[in-house]
């Protein structure tokens, strides 16, 4: 019977530096125990790691999340298979830009271009050495010296190649599409990115006509946003407006370079019991807005520019922020006689964690 290599049989702190010890990562015992042999003939296992981001300090989640995908790691060594389980970092995307941010307290845009990145190289160069070392002091069987980095000039040139190819064979498009973006920051985000907050803000009844001069009312809290108005939708099954479907609304506030007419349409996304039931869809307020638009093929009209504010088809309203352009849309409709009512109302919003 073989001897265990651990004869102590209580951990203690002198046995912890000895099993660390033993496990250097750059040491030739770990790079022959766990180390990749592609031509050692046993059978092939590949741990396809998710690279760890280092923006930061590697916190606990993150190592037990390793810790579990060393565990296979090891399962499959004991099974007799050739493991490769290479160790690398993702040390591309925003957080690390965000990071220097934070850390120096200057926006990215206050910065020259080379001077910013080059803080963002040195500062990730920092975390990725700390990571390293966390994930060897805790014992990860990965293999140190098949290192890879996402930044990295031969891993951008697979990675360039790989979105060419794919292009090419018509697997990835170009399309303009609605994205989340952060006018702040002046990027787009993901929707991880993304966090809901409560605030009041002011439901809006407005008036609106059809081309046949009936009156309706439409609830808004963004009143900014009729100007890209594609449709105005009721509920299948509400009564109260089928005598509406097929007719035309008319926008009640002025528009640049576009019709000033929407057709009104049954859609089963609408609440019926949500104001006054009507809906007007606009591009874009909101997800529900994209999916109508896209289910129904409207065409979309940019009324918020890149800077957050309105475009030149908001007519007396462009050039003013988001937040500017709802109080004088409210007033403008006042002036006009168009608002039937103001409600103040709680609601969620999504904004930028950032």
């Amino acid at each position: 019977m073989s001897t265990p290599r651990l004869p102590e049989k209580r951990w203690s702190i002198d046995l912890e530096k000895k099993i660390q010890e033993e496990h250097y990562a750059d040491s030739e015992t770990y790079q022959h125990r766990y180390g990749f042999q592609p031509s050692s003939g046993k059978p092939l296992f590949v741990v396809d790691t998710p690279p760890p981001y280092p923006s930061g300090t590697w916190h606990i989640g993150a190592v037990a999340q390793y810790s579990m995908i060393d565990v296979i790691a090891r399962s499959q060594r004991l099974l007799g298979k050739e493991v490769y389980f290479p160790w690398g970092v993702d040390r591309n995307g925003i957080n690390i830009e965000f990071t220097v941010e934070k850390n120096t307290k200057r926006k990215m845009k206050t910065y020259d271009r080379e001077e910013f990145l080059t803080l963002c190289r040195e500062t990730i160069e920092e975390f990725t050495q700390a990571m390293r070392k966390t994930a060897a002091r805790v014992g990860l069987s990965c293999d140190f010296a098949a290192e890879y980095l996402t930044d990295a000039p031969d891993y951008r040139a697979v990675t360039q190649s790989i979105f060419i190819d794919l292009f090419k064979k018509g697997d990835i498009i170009e399309d303009l599409r609605p994205n989340i973006y952060d006018p702040v920051e002046g990027t787009t985000i993901a929707d991880a990115e993304v966090e809901r907050i409560s605030r009041n803000t002011n439901l809006v009844d407005v008036k609106w006509q059809t081309d046949t001069g009936e009156e309706l009312i439409i609830s808004t809290t963004r009143p900014e946003m009729i100007c890209a108005c594609g449709v105005v939708v009721v509920h299948p099954d509400d009564q109260r407006y089928q005598h509406l479907i097929g007719k035309k609304a008319i926008l009640p506030m002025p528009v640049n370079g576009r019709e000033t007419s929407v057709e009104i349409q049954t859609h089963p996304s609408v609440k019926s019991e949500f104001g006054s039931g009507i809906l007007m869809v606009c591009s874009f307020g909101d997800q529900n807005d994209v999916a109508v638009f896209r289910e129904l093929g409207l065409t979309p009209y940019q009324a918020i520019d890149l800077d957050g504010c309105m475009t030149n088809i908001s007519a007396d309203l462009s050039g003013l922020s988001v937040i500017e352009a709802r109080k004088r849309a409210t007033e403008m409709l006042q002036d006009a006689g168009m608002i039937s009512q103001i409600e103040e109302r709680s609601q969620e919003i999504p904004v930028s964690e950032r």
